[in-house]
């Protein structure tokens, strides 16, 4: 193929993609409401579970943070160095503007990725 073929290609494969991602979108809407019905429903009849001949549903109870303080938790996380409690991701915008600004990072090295962009016109 040619570069012309490929742009052309490649277009038709972004306009598949953005017309699947639109329909999930709308799928995972209805599977929302879907499930708000069937809390409200399990609730409303006190059960924790139930089943018919294609499936079983049950809910599922988990425990996450929700932070109300930043200040609080970082003064926490920096008193007792227990930095479990954050994920292990390093801001890429935070440092790019460290590297624009010329200042070093300890245990951190750039690394460049090279990606197409790609705009329908």
């Amino acid at each position: 193929m040619n570069i012309n073929e490929l742009i052309e290609a490649r277009a038709k494969v972004k306009d598949a993609m953005a017309g699947l991602n639109t329909e999930l979108k709308e799928l995972r809407k209805q599977q929302d409401e879907l499930d708000y019905a069937l809390l409200s429903q399990l609730d409303e009849q006190g059960l924790s579970r139930t089943a018919n001949d294609k499936a079983s549903v049950s809910i599922n109870k988990d425990t996450v943070p929700d932070v109300t303080d930043w200040d609080a938790l970082y003064e926490h996380i920096n008193s007792t160095k227990d930095y479990s409690l954050l994920q292990r991701r390093v801001s890429s915008t935070a440092y790019k503007e460290l590297l624009k600004l010329e200042e070093e990072v300890p245990g951190v090295q750039p690394r460049e990725i090279r990606r197409i962009n790609f705009r329908s016109l």
